[in-house]
Parts: C-alpha cells; sequence; structure tokens
C-alpha cells in the first residue's frame, strides 16, 4: 500500500513543471483545433421533392429552407450555393393525399467536409396530384435597359414548350414567362440563352426545354444631312513649288447617321480634300475626294461628285 502511494506522490512531485507545460500545450491545442473547425454559415437551400412515378407535388408549405453549416473555414469558404439543395422523397402513394416529411441532415446534399449545425424549418407539407403533361406557349421576354444607340428588336425559339406538373395546375395554365434580357448599354446585336421560369412557386414541375434562345437586334435610326457648296482642299507635299487647279472647286457632302449625331456636327468640322502627294507636275489626274471628320463622330459620308479633275503646273 505504502509504495502505491509513492508511486503516486512520485508522479504529481517528479518532474512536475514538464507535466504542468505538458497539459497547457495540450488545452492549447484543444482549443486552438476547436476554433478552426468551429465557424459556422446560413444559407437559403432550395427544396427538391422526388417524386414516385404518375404523381406531382400539388403544394408545399416552403420552398427553401435555412441551414447552418459548420466546419473549417477554407471549408466553409469552397461551399457552392449553387450546388446546395435539400433533397426530400415522400412515402406517400396517394396521388389525392397529403403528408408531413422531415428534412434531416442527410436530405442536404452539395455541402461536403462540413457539417449541418441546423434547419429551418425542419419539416414540409407536401399535397400530391396525379403527374399530367401539356404543351404551352412561350411570352416573348422583356427586355430592361436602353441601348446605347439604337432601338431593340427581339425573336425567339422556341415560342412552345413542353410543361410538365400536377393535373389540376396543369389545366390553368396556357403560358410561361422567361428572364427578362439586358440591353442596356447595348451597341451591337447579340443572341443570349435564357430561362423559362415557373409558372408558380409551390409546386414540382418539369419543364421541356427549361432554356430559349433569344435573339435580340440593335436596329439603328439612319437619317441623312446635305451639305452643299463645300470647297475642295489640296493636300502636297511641304515645299513643292506647283500650282493646283481643280475642276470643280466645290462639291456636296451627304452624311448619314443618327438624328442627335448629324445635328452635333457643325459645318466647318467638315472638310473634304484631295491628296497630291507625290503627283508630277504638268499633268492631269483624275482623284477621288476624301472626307475629314472629327475621329469620335459615327457617320457615313458620300461625296457629289466623287472625283475632281486635278491639274498641277510648276510655279
Amino acid at each position: 500500500m505504502s509504495k502505491a502511494i509513492d508511486l503516486i506522490k512520485s508522479f504529481f512531485v517528479k518532474n512536475w513543471t514538464l507535466k504542468i507545460l505538458a497539459v497547457l500545450l495540450g488545452a492549447f491545442s484543444f482549443y486552438a483545433i476547436r476554433g478552426e473547425i468551429s465557424f459556422e454559415v446560413p444559407y437559403t437551400v432550395p427544396i427538391e421533392v422526388q417524386m414516385g412515378p404518375g404523381m406531382a407535388v400539388l403544394d408545399k408549405s416552403v420552398s427553401t429552407v435555412d441551414v447552418v453549416f459548420g466546419g473549417a473555414k477554407e471549408d466553409l469558404r469552397r461551399l457552392d450555393q449553387t450546388q446546395l439543395k435539400a433533397m426530400v422523397k415522400p412515402r406517400e402513394t396517394n396521388p389525392g393525399g397529403s403528408e408531413v416529411v422531415m428534412i434531416h441532415p442527410d436530405n442536404i446534399v452539395g455541402a461536403s467536409n462540413v457539417r449541418v449545425v441546423s434547419i429551418r424549418p425542419s419539416t414540409i407539407t407536401l399535397s400530391y396530384d396525379r403527374e399530367a403533361e401539356r404543351d404551352v406557349l412561350v411570352l416573348k421576354p422583356k427586355t430592361v435597359g436602353v441601348p446605347l444607340m439604337g432601338r431593340v428588336e427581339l425573336d425567339y425559339e422556341p415560342k412552345v414548350v413542353k410543361l410538365r406538373g400536377p393535373k389540376r395546375r396543369l389545366a390553368h395554365v396556357s403560358a410561361v414567362s422567361c428572364e427578362p434580357v439586358d440591353v442596356d448599354g447595348r451597341v451591337e446585336s447579340f443572341t443570349r440563352k435564357v430561362a423559362v421560369l415557373s409558372p408558380g412557386d409551390k409546386w414540382v414541375y418539369q419543364i421541356e426545354p427549361r432554356e430559349i434562345t433569344a435573339r435580340v437586334t440593335i436596329v439603328t435610326e439612319r437619317i441623312s444631312r446635305g451639305i452643299t457648296n463645300v470647297t475642295v482642299l489640296a493636300v502636297m507635299s511641304p515645299g513643292v513649288p506647283a500650282v493646283v487647279e481643280l475642276e470643280p472647286r466645290v462639291v456636296d457632302v451627304v452624311l448619314q447617321g443618327r438624328t442627335e449625331v448629324l445635328e452635333g456636327i457643325p459645318r466647318d468640322a467638315l472638310h473634304v480634300y484631295v491628296s497630291c502627294v507625290g503627283l508630277a507636275p504638268d499633268a492631269t489626274y483624275e482623284l477621288p475626294v476624301q472626307v475629314h471628320l472629327p475621329p469620335e463622330v459615327d457617320v457615313l459620308a458620300r461625296v457629289e461628285p466623287a472625283t475632281v479633275k486635278v491639274q498641277l503646273r510648276e510655279q
């Protein structure tokens, strides 16, 4: 008995500083590890109901649940909300029945290396109907925003989709809508995929196809503006001793572009010229008349006549 007491005393007395240090290090490590894995983040997760053949969800009490995930900071940061969902599979097999289904942590999919701390609400009430299918029209997508220039024309395909869901709901659905198409600031025509929207958020449905193709055309309205009797200038190489004769000396210019652009061009900002650089003197040429406008001006220009007769003579 005395030996046992001596051993116990020896355990607490010998190397007591090292033993206290070991206990402190162990406690520090425990709380450090606990701190690293005790982060929590909340997400709103959609509910997906897996129904048996021939059955559909007529109504559901909620469409989403609030889930709190816990774990290490890096694991929580890697969660992709688009992959998160609560998968529930009812037991009811009667198309006219209803039931309350529990939502457990095992029902949350798309979250790896983290744990589910809480789910609210933890139940969903479902009522059922027979599944039916029908073709419905797709309404023309709306546009949001304003293009940088012009107006918007939109066409889309397909204009009919197949909708599958509860029979009693489908009887009242003749058309479905799409997500709006953003055209704000656009300057060129474009094509994009647009999601078809559910006709209701309280019942489970299937849409085929789930997307349509929208073709957006930006139509620019152009008008014409005529400027008459514009003097033609001759561009020469520096230091060339020659006299230039032009026939005719003036031309008319027709500009085409948007109304607001054309109205903002003053007459003195327009210049027309022929390039005589490198031409031999004592000869006659037929040269195209070129138009010079500020570089930021987006217009088309046409000169009448398009060419002038040029004659160079030595001084």
